[in-house]
């Protein structure tokens, strides 16, 4: 399928950053660090909950979940209006819009649909209460940044015009909570590849810097795509930075040496990510990658063309319809029906 001539995903890449954060560069043991991560990880493991959404309750929601229902405001009933993967991309942009609104760093989002996948993996959401719990998710993760005084529970309400009040957000979040166990710090792609930049060949100048920033958006674009949901951070990570790689000049670096930086990841932090696994996701985030407004005028683009994963079908555009969307651009309301924009055949 050849890209789409307008972007579907209007995100661009921030070159604001130069490399990791201090805490993973000075001193950083990143062996025990990522270790520590990779348990984590599985931990906060979240299930296909999409192929399950038309499944009758099986007993697993929580009796958090149940008291749902005794809000008038909010119905859990799935068979009235179940989720899909469009409602949750379209989710991703309003997120993603916000926190670049109100200069919120984006693993913000990363964290929050953390929350919010864990949620609705354990409890069945229509659409109304998955886009409160989507809104609820993302002060939570604001928090934990230390953005709550730029993201508050008024200005979410504000920008739900009226179908959700302050309230609700606050009663939501206490069934989160309830619902995660406070399991609120979850490792993030973005973790990963601030430890694994490490052991680039390059790691200082322009080359590693462009490494750096193109890895960060691959897997800020992953936030997006459902498919990414079941896949362990460290190998969205690794795939990232192969095609943060593979998108600079070729004789930079060669495909011999690519191999090399999987091997030296694998060996050093005990991954075990058959060449499959890696190919497969590296293959899907190049696909989402084009159909981003950045595709259009960057060029971090595959020497074999953008690549694509063999075993999407032809919705793959209908899943990836969404508003394109600009940090200057003021963040857009949440009300009305989360659904695609498009009519369907």
């Amino acid at each position: 399928m050849i890209p789409s001539t307008a972007p579907i995903l209007g995100l661009r890449m921030q070159s604001d950053r130069t490399g990791p954060p201090l805490e993973f560069t000075e001193g950083c043991d990143h062996v025990e660090r990522v270790h520590v991560m990779i348990s984590q990880d599985t931990t906060y493991g979240c299930g296909d909950y999409l192929s399950r959404v038309s499944v009758p309750s099986s007993g697993k929601e929580s009796s958090a979940c149940s008291a749902m229902e005794e809000d008038d405001g909010i119905s859990v009933d799935p068979s009235l209006d179940s989720i899909d993967a469009v409602c949750r991309e379209r989710m991703a942009t309003w997120k993603l819009r916000v926190v670049d609104h109100f200069h919120v760093p984006r693993e913000t989002v990363a964290v929050s649909f953390s929350y919010l996948d864990r949620f609705v993996d354990r409890c069945q959401c229509d659409r109304s209460a998955f886009k409160l719990a989507a809104m609820t998710t993302l002060y939570m993760a604001a928090k934990i940044f230390g953005s709550s005084h730029k993201i508050t529970i008024r200005s979410l309400a504000d920008l739900s015009r009226g179908e959700f009040e302050m309230s609700h957000i606050s009663e939501m979040e206490t069934i989160i909570l309830q619902t995660l166990e406070w399991r609120l710090n979850p490792p993030t792609a973005q973790c990963f590849i601030n430890s694994f930049y490490n052991y680039l060949p390059v790691q200082q100048g322009p080359v590693s810097i462009a490494i750096y920033q193109r890895a960060i958006f691959f897997v800020e674009l992953a936030l997006y795509d459902y498919s990414f949901v079941t896949k362990k951070r460290a190998l969205v990570a690794l795939a990232a930075l192969i095609n943060a790689m593979e998108g600079l000049n070729e004789s930079t670096f060669p495909q011999q040496q690519q191999e090399s930086f999987v091997d030296i990841i694998c060996t050093t932090f005990g991954l075990k990510f058959s060449h499959e696994e890696i190919e497969s996701v590296r293959n899907r985030l190049w696909y989402v990658y084009s159909m981003s407004a950045q595709y259009k005028e960057d060029d971090a683009v595959s020497p074999d063309t953008v690549k694509r994963d063999p075993q999407r079908k032809h919705n793959d555009e209908d899943a990836m319809q969404v508003e394109p969307s600009s940090p200057s651009s003021s963040p857009v309301s949440v009300a009305g029906p989360v659904s695609s924009h498009h009519h369907r055949s």
